[in-house]
């Protein structure tokens, strides 16, 4: 190599150079064992964030299938009859399907037992286009609501002893001048729903047809599920606009629920945060074992610069090698997350049944959920890469400040 053919085919030259000082990284027992420990704390951090960010995703998906995937997205209260307003409703866009909609909260009294229970009316027949109840339910149809009955959540009836066929009685406030009297709805179980949720254990579903005559006092409301949960403002917007729910008020999910998808959303933010730390830990020990690699290089770049090289070219050199070190670890790394966070739950469970443990006893989980996103890997991979070039810019512009005539005087 010339001086004369260094300037002019640079970008050759200095990515065998990268390679080539690489391989001194891996020669030289100090700086190897360093650049060895900073790749793999950027293989373990890259590896666990990309593994917790998937375990968040899929418990916040549990959670929106086993909570919003039953409740009522929207409900609107028209001033007029909900039956009139049914047709003009479905034909909002990002509307999935409306049906009507009561609600009574109440006791549920069976023998000496009473538990405080929301006795939820809906209509059995367009539930399966509203919400994944029906795939939930484990005794009797849906349709047997029709007949007056209730449907219980399964633990619900395990905690109270109950079977289909079983009576049961609700205690209904009802207002009464001044005073609130309690009205008594008798009826029978008619079947069972588990959705491995909250709702297994404080809900219970009539026909709402049935709800409204034997509850007075229950309002008849419009329920409707949308196709995108997070458009709740923009539909209500194209609601607002409709002739027949002129006047209308508007309840959602986000009233609710809102603040418990926030927080998973926030604990999601912050144990990536946390994480980040591991891997920004990692950068700082390959700054280290590039900041050596260049103390050691010092006479071998004195040389470069006597032949051509600028100190752009140097820089370059050094801040290449940080990046095939950091790209290595990243790419390793994400391998890894990649395959654990799609065996997460598997392996969680074969350590269950070889320790004898129960990692979500108590809850409503029985394994660990895990949905791995494709725009986590990418942003994960991005920030990685790029807090390794930061890193790897102090011990290159060290390089390219070198004098060559110091340096070499001390060959």
């Amino acid at each position: 190599m010339t001086a004369a053919t260094l300037p002019r085919s640079a970008g050759r030259p200095v990515l065998l150079l990268a390679l080539r000082y690489l391989g001194a990284v891996r020669r030289t027992r100090g700086v190897s064992f360093i650049s060895l420990v900073s790749v793999a704390g950027l293989v373990l951090g890259v590896t666990a964030l990309v593994t917790v960010l998937s375990v968040m995703n899929g418990f916040d998906r549990e959670l929106r299938e086993r909570i919003l995937g039953i409740v009522p997205h929207v409900l609107v209260t028209p001033r007029g009859d909900v039956e009139g307003t049914l047709e003009a409703v479905r034909g909002v866009p990002g509307v999935r399907g409306a049906a009507p909609w009561a609600e009574a909260q109440g006791m549920l009294t069976t023998g000496s037992r009473v538990v405080p229970v929301a006795l939820l009316g809906i209509d059995p027949r367009e539930e399966g286009r509203l919400s994944r109840l029906p795939g939930a339910v484990v005794a009797g149809e849906l349709v047997d609501l029709e007949g007056g009955g209730v449907f219980l959540g399964s633990g619900l009836a395990a905690r109270l002893g109950l079977l289909p066929g079983d009576p049961v009685s609700f205690l209904l406030p009802r207002a009464a001048g001044d005073t609130v009297r309690p009205e008594l709805l008798t009826t029978e179980v008619a079947g069972l729903f588990r959705l491995g949720a909250e709702p297994d254990h404080t809900v219970a579903f009539m026909d709402v047809d049935a709800l409204v005559r034997r509850a007075p006092g229950v309002e008849r409301r419009l329920r409707l599920a949308l196709d995108d949960l997070y458009a709740v403002a923009r539909v209500r917007t194209r609601l607002e606009a409709l002739g027949p729910l002129e006047g209308a008020t508007y309840a959602d999910w986000t009233e609710r629920y809102g603040e418990l998808f926030e927080a998973v959303g926030m604990e999601k933010a912050m144990m990536g945060v946390l994480l980040g730390l591991i891997v920004a830990i990692a950068v700082f020990n390959i700054v280290a074992s590039l900041a050596m690699v260049v103390d050691e290089k010092r006479g071998a770049i004195a040389i470069l610069r006597t032949l051509g090289a600028t100190r752009g070219e140097v820089v370059r050199i050094f801040v290449l090698q940080g990046a095939l070190i950091g790209g290595v670890g990243v790419l390793a790394g994400l391998g890894l997350g990649v395959l654990l966070a799609l065996n997460v739950g598997d392996l969680v469970a074969v350590l269950e049944r070889t320790f004898g443990f129960r990692l979500f006893a108590g809850t409503y989980f029985d394994r660990l959920p895990s949905e791995l996103r494709g725009g986590d890997l990418l942003t994960v991979a991005l920030l990685a890469l790029a807090t390794a070039l930061a890193g790897a810019l102090y011990p290159a512009s060290r390089a390219g400040r070198v004098d060559p005539a110091p340096a070499l005087h001390g060959l």
